[in-house]
């Protein structure tokens, strides 16, 4: 699998111009991609407006709160920005009006696309980017249908009935729905039934070299042993439900405190 480190990115969180023409024809699940055939690119976290320290504070900044799965998702190019949309079944509601069953679209920024479809999104936005000419050298017109841009973030891959606590802001104008700070505002279920931090689970496995998804019966161990700002943390329903009714400042007088504050960026190592 190719790496390279894509250190200016917009993030795709406003829109994508016509992205909606450039949608994928046939269904791409990342579970199926042939590394051999994606070109990976890495983008760095954005730089959001205020971070969510505790379950408490993200349920005060969310608009709706919802445990959902996966049903489906499309990745789409919008200039040289991927997104996903994925579609989510609302399987019960923590906060805001909404009822278990209905359905909504949650948007993260990163995903993959054919280099096709790249390339005609730079084109159809009439954007010249660096590595367009490379990639035209690189790929003949038959290769780039065969062959994919990922874009990742730091972040989970969707997985068809995968199911997650979302925290959610709501963007009224798009009908849609977008992670508070964008992975850190997911929990994904594991097989035994409890949550990991979505960011948290992606850094581990991008550390690892492995595909940033967390396959159905996939589980996950917490090692004690490891520093806090280092471990994957995992939690039970009942300790997110009672973390979210308690403000509790998090823990800053540990070894290493004041360099995990700092380090908030999600380039490959």
């Amino acid at each position: 699998m190719k790496k390279v480190c894509l250190t200016v990115l917009c993030i795709l969180l406003v829109g994508c111009g016509n992205a909606e023409t450039a949608e994928t024809e046939e269904k791409m699940r990342f579970e199926n991609l042939d590394p051999a055939k994606v070109n990976m690119q890495y983008g760095g976290l954005k730089e959001w407006d205020r971070f969510y320290n505790s379950f408490y504070e993200q349920k005060e900044g969310s608009d709706l709160i919802v445990l959902g799965t996966v049903e489906d998702y499309s990745c789409f190019a919008g200039g040289i920005e991927i997104a996903t949309d994925i579609s989510l079944r609302v399987d019960d509601v923590l906060k805001g009006d909404m009822e278990a069953g209905e359905h909504i679209t949650v948007r993260k920024p990163g995903g993959a696309v054919t280099v096709e479809e790249y390339l005609q999104s730079m084109e159809d936005a009439g954007i010249t980017y660096w590595n367009a000419e490379e990639l035209k050298a690189e790929y003949s017109e038959e290769k780039r249908r065969e062959n994919y841009i990922q874009i990742s973030f730091c972040d989970l891959d969707p997985v068809i009935g995968q199911k997650s606590l979302y925290f959610l802001e709501k963007d009224a104008e798009k009908e849609l729905y977008y992670r508070l700070c964008d992975g850190f505002g997911q929990y994904v279920e594991t097989a035994s039934g409890e949550y990991v931090n979505a960011y948290e689970i992606a850094d581990e496995k991008r550390n690892a070299d492995e595909p940033m998804m967390l396959a159905l019966g996939e589980t996950v161990e917490f090692d004690p042993d490891a520093a806090p700002g280092e471990r994957i943390n995992i939690y039970t329903m009942d300790e997110i439900k009672e973390g979210m009714e308690t403000h509790t400042a998090p823990p800053t007088d540990y070894p290493g405190a004041e360099e995990d504050a700092l380090e908030m960026d999600c380039e490959p190592g």
